[in-house]
């Protein structure tokens, strides 16, 4: 990786290190030119670049030098936003010749810990790799575990990672036992040591008073030069299968004027703005911001590009603004194509909805719209799959040439939501209902993006994997990562191996009653566990689906 000093603006100012500053190594899992495209990243990286005590470095699956040795480094940590996301890990930790199993690295190694999504939700299947877990919101917790390695720098690394355990939002597998059952279920989780807590929290930023925005602004990325913005966090709607619903809760949006403020230094530095969030037309200023912008643009020339929006919050409006800076296409989810699918989802869309924001975002200046949906959903039939192919007529019939394409994907089952102990289908049912939604949508013309349904499964059975499965993973990695070598893996795994780790079905298909416990039960709070079977029940219960409430 090359990164000319002229390719990049610092928009903070990095703190004068202290001469015992520690050594680290915060690393992202694919190359430089997508790792500087994200926002949290680049943020995290600034806040351990603003400690004195601490001299960062970012590592990226392209990085050839870095100014530290890997056995000089006290602590490297990764994004870990995608299930797959542990092949570019691996990548990172092979081309610096660090062991991939924590149980293999000495105290001549920097204890390694991820953070992100994927290990929020299940960080089992990737506990054998990692020493430890940050489990929530991470910019509240650097600063406290660098505070903690300094006070036991001379300690051994099981001492540290003792100590690190105390930390609220830190998770350290090791200090955990699992027994199971003779039917591959989990019998018990014990802790080994009488100072870790029974139970991880979740760290929480709250309130989300200031806002996120991007502090290093990069030419050589895949969204050159481009500042990004957080408008909002997580999402109040809950979805019963999404994970940005419940993972980022309590739904937090950062005060107007620190959004304004954020605007005001992208404009000094860029020329294109993007606008990040789960939902950021929930935003309780969204209009507002989408005012500023419009008004700004007098001045000055500039872009402006959204993450998805919500339906039934599209206005003339936020969708002018849209068009005024240079914003062309929209995306929405409708996820299912009945409205009676969508009731069971929560996701509370009525088709009405759908086709005005098809109406508004044609008559406003906007050229096309891709709408996201999901194949395989709990109690999905093919009723269910032929009123989509009507709701996409209908869409198409709004406007002549207004372009709409519909991107699929199918039901993984993902932790932390209602629909965590849900059975997902067979890839060949989901094939055959993706052929049957294809047939239809050939006849209107719609551009139709389905998803793959075997990498889907292979996301379902890590989505819900469990400690066990750590050597598959391995494998995995070092055959290639390819699907095929997914497909080849278990069956090359011994006898007895085969006696104490479940088959792929096992994890990824199947459905788990409420009386199993599951591999990331550690980290359910009792709250969030009530919440999610009382909206598991509400899924189901004829009664709450009688109408949607918006």
């Amino acid at each position: 990786m090359k990164t000319p000093k002229n390719a990049e603006k610092f928009i903070y100012k990095p703190a004068v290190k202290n001469s015992d500053a520690m050594p680290v190594w915060f690393c992202f899992p694919a190359d430089f030119s997508i790792g500087m495209s994200s926002l949290g990243y680049p943020y995290l990286f600034r806040l351990l670049d603003e400690n004195p005590d601490v001299k960062p470095e970012r590592i990226f699956t392209d990085t050839e030098k870095t100014f530290h040795n890997a056995k000089n480094v006290q602590l490297a940590g990764f994004s870990f936003s995608f299930e797959l996301d542990f092949l570019g890990i691996f990548k990172i930790l092979d081309k610096f010749n660090i062991p991939l199993k924590s149980i293999d690295r000495d105290e001549n190694y920097p204890l390694l810990f991820a953070g992100g999504p994927v290990v929020t939700a299940n960080p089992e299947p990737f506990s054998a790799f990692f020493d430890f877990f940050l489990v929530g919101d991470g910019e509240e917790l650097f600063d406290e575990i660098i505070d903690v390695l300094k006070q036991n720098k001379h300690k051994t690394k099981n001492e540290k990672l003792i100590a690190l355990s105390k930390l609220e939002g830190v998770y350290v597998p090791s200090l955990y036992e699992f027994t199971y059952n003779e039917n591959f279920t989990i019998s018990s989780i014990k802790t080994l040591c009488k100072e870790t807590p029974k139970s991880i929290e979740r760290k929480v930023t709250k309130p989300l008073n200031k806002c996120l925005y991007t502090p290093i602004i990069s030419e050589n990325i895949a969204f050159s030069n481009m500042f990004l913005i957080e408008i909002s966090r997580g999402c109040p709607m809950r979805c019963r299968f999404c994970i940005a619903s419940y993972l980022t809760l309590p739904t937090r949006y950062p005060d107007y004027e620190e959004i304004i403020k954020a605007i005001e230094i992208g404009l000094e530095h860029s020329s294109k703005l993007g606008l990040l969030g789960a939902l950021i037309s929930l935003h309780p200023d969204f209009e507002k911001i989408c005012t500023y912008l419009s008004n700004r643009r007098k001045e000055k020339k500039f872009e402006v590009s959204v993450s998805s929006l919500r339906a039934d919050r599209l206005t003339p409006q936020v969708a002018q603004m849209l068009a005024e800076c240079g914003q062309k296409n929209i995306t929405i989810a409708v996820e299912a194509g009945s409205e009676r699918l969508r009731k069971v989802i929560n996701k509370r869309l009525t088709e009405e909805m759908i086709v005005n924001c098809i109406k508004t975002a044609s008559e406003n200046g906007l050229t096309g719209v891709k709408i996201y949906g999901m194949i395989g959903l709990p109690t999905e039939t093919d009723d269910d799959i032929y009123e989509f192919i009507e709701l996409m007529k209908r869409l198409k019939s709004v406007k002549k040439g207004f372009k709409i394409t519909l991107s699929v994907s199918s039901f993984v089952p993902k932790a932390q939501t209602p629909f965590e102990r849900e059975e997902r289908l067979a890839n060949k049912e989901i094939k055959k209902r993706i052929e049957l939604l294809k047939k239809g949508l050939a006849k209107i013309h719609v551009d139709f993006k389905p998803t793959s349904a075997r990498w889907d499964y292979i996301q379902a059975f890590l989505s819900r994997a469990d400690r066990r499965t750590a050597n598959i993973i391995e494998k995995v990695y070092k055959s290639g990562g390819n699907i095929s070598d997914w497909n080849s893996i278990y069956k090359e795994l011994s006898k007895e191996e085969k006696e104490i780790i479940p088959d792929f079905d096992w994890y990824a298909l199947r459905n788990r009653s409420d009386e199993e416990t599951l591999p990331w039960a550690l980290i359910e709070s009792s709250v969030s566990k009530s919440l999610l079977l009382n909206e598991r029940s509400k899924a189901f219960n004829k009664q709450s689906l009688e109408k949607i409430e918006i």
